[in-house]
């Protein structure tokens, strides 16, 4: 009789054993139906929520809901409307203009040495953010702000960078370095595994390595090393036309469509950070360096009216092979 509920017993776990694993988890349900989701007209992203065990849908409208699953493979989806994320460079000349006021230095004007957190581009695009100067001095920004035009194609290396960028009136006379390196973006593709908008040009002026404008547009902070965020955490970052702002992290690992004017790109693990109270970015502030407490966390490089999106500090500088 012992032995026969000692067998009865291991029977008992084997099953529950086999029925566990045959259960789909939420991340790979996810992943199974991310390209279908995103085939859906107005779906802006998706992601998980583990403490709910749902998955997210995010939407452009209200009304796309209509489209989007309930459930899928047994896990509920949950629709949040978060509007269009466009590449916050690609923008009218009214979305750029930024209020000035005196102070010691201007985010759009000519600054020597060079720092983070002014204007920079390329000659064939408005203007972006320039992040940050990093340790091993080169200009980092986005890849869309200094190695795309402004038909999304990639510049040879070599393109001049100049700073400010052309609409802040920055010509050939205000070069400050040349693109180096960027990361390669896969357009018009649902299932393209981007990670970083991201790249970095020389620099033959002289740079302050680290230093960022601060909220005053009178001095600086310092951003070294790199860290990893959790929802609910705050980040700063300090742009060419919103200067220094702070939010609230939203989520940690998000899919996301971005639209490139005339093309779009599919990004992967990405930070959604909210706009609680004021707006984390606009237009111009593509490439400004998110931090938190001093420590890299990436770069925006994308926006809606509602929510900013980050590239993760892990996958710029692993492939721009840099030091921050």
């Amino acid at each position: 009789m012992k032995k026969a509920m000692i067998l009865l017993a291991v029977a008992i776990i084997l099953i529950s054993m086999v029925s566990g694993a045959s259960q789909p988890k939420l991340k790979e349900v996810r992943e199974k139906h991310e390209a279908k989701l995103f085939a859906i007209e107005g779906v802006s992203g998706v992601s998980v929520d583990e403490d709910k065990n749902e998955i997210i849908v995010y939407i452009e409208r209200p009304e796309v809901s209509r489209k989007v699953p309930k459930a899928l493979d047994g896990f509920p989806v949950k629709s949040r409307v978060i509007g269009k994320i466009q590449a916050l460079q690609t923008t009218t000349a009214a979305q750029l203009s930024i209020t000035t006021q005196a102070t010691t230095y201007s985010r759009t004007g000519i600054n020597r040495p060079v720092f983070g957190g002014i204007s920079v581009g390329n000659p064939y695009i408005t203007a972006g953010t320039l992040g940050l100067v990093t340790y091993d001095g080169y200009v980092l920004s986005n890849a869309h702000v200094l190695a795309l035009n402004g038909r999304s194609k990639f510049l040879p290396i070599g393109t001049p960078i100049l700073q400010p960028g052309k609409y802040d009136g920055g010509t050939s006379d205000n070069e400050i370095g040349k693109l180096h390196k960027y990361i390669p973006i896969t357009f018009n593709n649902l299932r393209a595994n981007n990670y970083a908008d991201a790249a970095i040009s020389t620099l033959v002026v002289n740079g302050t390595k680290g230093e960022v404008l601060d909220e005053t547009d009178n001095g600086f902070y310092t951003i070294s090393g790199t860290t990893e965020v959790l929802k609910g955490d705050t980040v700063r970052k300090s742009g060419r036309t919103t200067g220094v702002t702070t939010n609230t992290v939203q989520d940690t690992q998000a899919s996301v469509r971005v639209s490139y004017g005339n093309k779009w790109a599919i990004f992967r693990d990405q930070i959604i950070v909210n706009h609680i109270n004021q707006p984390f970015s606009k237009p111009g502030d593509s490439g400004s360096a998110v931090d938190k407490d001093g420590k890299f966390v990436g770069l925006v490089f994308a926006g809606s009216d509602t929510i900013s999106v980050v590239n993760k500090a892990k996958y710029i500088t692993s492939g721009l092979g840099i030091s921050i």
